[in-house]
């Protein structure tokens, strides 16, 4: 009798854990069904996962968002969104060898999709109370938190396709309303039509372009190690000749220079860490006697003690000062901005005119040496100048290429082909 109703024990306690695991796969699988379908609401665009922009991957990475790139489900309305149009094509080409305008459209599409074209985008819209506030703000209560950059690239698709025999670009922006759509859309061709007027070495576009300038940067600065190492090794053998003596000066000015730029920039760095305003930036010693900047200082001094003053009693007069400190606040901002690009705009200078000075006085240590081939350095050094000659090559052409593919975009909808 024990034993048949410890078998019958068993035998109940295995049926009802294999439906509890049957009830739990069926909800897994309702769950799963249900994320499809509210991710297909939007109809976002297979263009993601061909794209090769650093934008998916740095948000994967840095804020651990989602484990795969498919936009986030928590972001997508379970109701059909509005949708707006913008559509773009290229230019035919006279039939030279260059750009065709398939090529064009593809990298125009690798920079809509960039990182840099959606900060931008972001800020456009972060900018205005009112397009924040019709674009973002009907999901500001999802139950996940994502910053803004993330949830305005979750509201557009780009789609490089055929129309009627042609190739183009469409970017299609979605909203809780059309007119949120319609003016994201508008945002979109404003933004794209500013960062590529905008475009500057340090801050490159494209992606391809993006990553030979930082493999550039990376073998120059290798270069100069080398160069560094060398001319290390060379202070301790005599000076050959009145060029040398002259060349060494020459760098050691720079040297000295550039150490005294780094104080400057390691000041301001600790500074603007403890919270130092403009107003405390521009009275630092390393500063205060650079451009106007004292002058500006006096003249806010001055308006503020004036203000406090027994004399300055009436309201108009009040308000006046107030408006007048504001000015010159606004005018000491700009001239401290003016002051420190300066500064780094020298520091360049002579750290190239140091690394050229430096690489004249490796080129006499190189001829004067009979055992230059066989140096390691030497060699390396010749190896990696080969390396850079050749990214630079190729950074040069992929830039005449991207230079005009820039000039061959034509916006096909909208008023002076594009959205006002």
């Amino acid at each position: 009798m024990k034993t048949a109703l410890s078998f019958a024990f068993i035998l109940i306690t295995v049926l009802l854990f294999w439906a509890g695991m049957v009830q739990t796969k069926s909800e897994n699988e309702k769950i799963t069904q249900s994320v499809r379908q509210t991710s297909g609401s939007l109809n976002l665009s297979n263009d993601e996962n061909r794209s090769n922009s650093a934008y998916g991957e740095d948000i994967l990475t840095k804020k651990n968002l989602y484990p795969d790139k498919r936009r986030p489900s928590t972001l997508l309305l379970r109701q059909e969104m509005s949708t707006a149009k913008l559509l773009y094509r290229a230019k035919k080409t006279s039939g030279k060898k260059g750009v065709t305008p398939q090529e064009a459209l593809d990298m125009h599409r690798r920079v809509l999709d960039g990182k840099l074209f959606l900060q931008h985008l972001t800020q456009m819209i972060e900018s205005s109370a009112n397009a924040q506030k019709m674009i973002l703000g009907p999901f500001s209560n999802q139950s996940i938190a994502l910053g803004n950059d993330a949830l305005t690239r979750s509201l557009f698709s780009i789609a490089q396709k055929d129309s009627n025999g042609s190739e183009i670009i469409e970017i299609s922006s979605r909203g809780k309303t059309p007119e949120a759509a319609k003016l994201l859309s508008q945002l979109i061709f404003r933004a794209h039509a500013q960062i590529l007027e905008k475009e500057s070495a340090q801050a490159h576009l494209l992606p391809v372009v993006t990553e030979l300038a930082f493999s550039l940067q990376r073998k120059e600065k290798e270069i100069e190690e080398l160069r560094r190492q060398i001319q290390q090794r060379q202070s301790a053998k005599p000076i050959a000749t009145v060029e040398e003596i002259s060349l060494r000066a020459e760098r050691d000015q720079c040297e000295k220079e550039l150490a005294e730029h780094v104080d400057v920039f390691s000041t301001l760095k600790e500074a603007r860490e403890k919270g130092a305003s403009s107003e405390d930036l521009a009275a630092l010693a390393i500063l205060s006697n650079k451009g106007n900047l004292a002058d500006f200082s006096d003249t806010i001094k001055q308006l503020r003690e004036f203000r406090n003053s027994p004399k300055a009693k009436n309201k108009a007069i009040r308000e006046e000062l107030d408006h007048q400190i504001a000015q010159a606040m606004q005018k000491l901002g700009t001239e401290l901005t003016v002051v420190i690009t300066s500064l780094k705009d020298g520091y360049s200078e002579t750290l190239k005119s140091r690394n050229e000075v430096r690489a004249r006085l490796v080129t006499i240590a190189k001829a004067a040496s009979s055992k230059s081939k066989l140096n390691p350095r030497f060699q390396l050094l010749e190896k990696r100048e080969q390396e850079v000659l050749i990214l630079q090559n190729r950074y040069d052409f992929q830039m005449a290429r991207w230079q005009d593919a820039k000039g061959l975009l034509v916006a096909v909808n909208g008023k002076k082909n594009g959205p006002d």
